[in-house]
């Protein structure tokens, strides 16, 4: 097993770059992030988005440090980069071509994998890439009838030395599919185990942040409760499983329009989040901040999203987007998550 505590799964979003961009390298350290590369932001230049700008404030973010690589399938953050990116053909030689072209970062590369019986391909990159890497990486869905099937033909075409990380994705988690996902990552873990000596670590991923936090509560406060952690609870005591989640996303990731939203914070316990939410002209960012503050299930842990609260309850906030705001989230559940783990371990 790695040394990693902590594998958040990020798209490559303004918001969640951001966070990381701030996150304290001695939680840092002990993080994998598993980047989901999406298209950058549309300009003139690259109105379909280049992923290249995107690559760039990854290099900028993770300097020499290790990250896993994913490309997204999502039909709002794929462009034609991208799907090259994911063509099959020849081992994927457009991916390879990619990762060697950034092989000064210290890449992890996903293996990609269509729902097939023809893993021809598939083993075509394992081999190429493995004689190069010390790790590759491959992500799976929590609910697959059979995993032998899909790793068997990974494992048989590593090069010497190399390992895996295996990702089991439970994407969105509710309190009505909770247990079904605890279940299939059991069951995940049962059938990777006779592949053990090739596999570096099995991460659990999964979200439970809702698109609607205020059905959880009032329209200005509330709790949620964090489903990632009941899952990893329940499997890391039957499996030696690391912990991974969506760092605080919510997998449908609606995009807010101006002026349409409510400013609101939402802030990491243990085992939930407390929300603080006031509508513009009732006191906007400020006094959701002031009201965190006052809250004595809020700790301080010394980091950026911490000063950002109190640079708004002082009415001075550096910003007055959900973007950002969302990025504060980020930064102090992340961190939060790194101190847990180094508690309970």
């Amino acid at each position: 097993m790695s040394n990693y505590k902590y594998f958040p799964l990020i798209k490559t979003r303004d918001a969640e770059l951001k966070a990381l961009s701030k996150f304290d390298s001695i939680y840092f350290d002990q993080t994998l992030p598993i980047y989901e590369l999406t298209k950058s932001r549309k300009a003139k230049v690259a109105p379909d988005g280049d992923i290249h700008r995107r690559m760039s404030t990854i290099k900028d973010i993770q300097g020499e440090r290790p990250f896993i690589l994913d490309l997204t399938s999502n039909e709002k953050y794929i462009n034609p980069q991208i799907e090259q990116l994911l063509n099959e053909s020849k081992g994927f030689a457009e991916w390879r071509y990619f990762l060697d072209f950034y092989r000064e970062l210290n890449i992890i590369p996903m293996i990609h994998i269509y729902d097939d019986d023809d893993f021809t391909q598939v083993q075509h990159f394992v081999r190429e890439m493995s004689s190069l890497k010390e790790f590759l990486a491959v992500r799976l869905p929590y609910d697959l009838d059979e995993y032998k099937k899909y790793i068997r033909p990974i494992i048989s075409s590593l090069s010497h030395g190399c390992k895996i990380y295996v990702i089991i994705d439970g994407e969105q988690a509710t309190s009505d599919n909770v247990n079904d996902i605890s279940a299939g990552c059991m069951f995940a873990c049962e059938e990777l185990d006779e592949f053990n000596a090739s596999i570096e670590d099995i991460v659990t991923v999964s979200t439970s942040f809702p698109l609607n936090p205020k059905d959880y509560g009032t329209d200005e406060a509330g709790d949620i409760p964090i489903l990632e952690e009941t899952i990893f609870r329940e499997v890391s005591s039957h499996y030696p499983i690391k912990y991974g989640d969506y760092a605080s996303i919510n997998i449908q990731q609606v995009e807010i329009r101006g002026g349409t939203f409510i400013p609101r914070i939402d802030i990491a316990l243990e085992q939930m989040f407390m929300y603080k939410r006031y509508r513009r002209e009732k006191g906007s960012y400020p006094l959701c901040a002031k009201k965190v503050l006052s809250d004595k299930r809020y700790k301080p842990l010394g980091i950026w999203a911490d000063k950002e609260i109190a640079l708004a309850a002082a009415d001075i906030p550096s910003g007055i987007s959900p973007s950002f705001w969302i990025a504060v989230r980020i930064n102090y559940f992340m961190t939060s998550r790194v101190l847990l783990r180094n508690r309970i371990s």
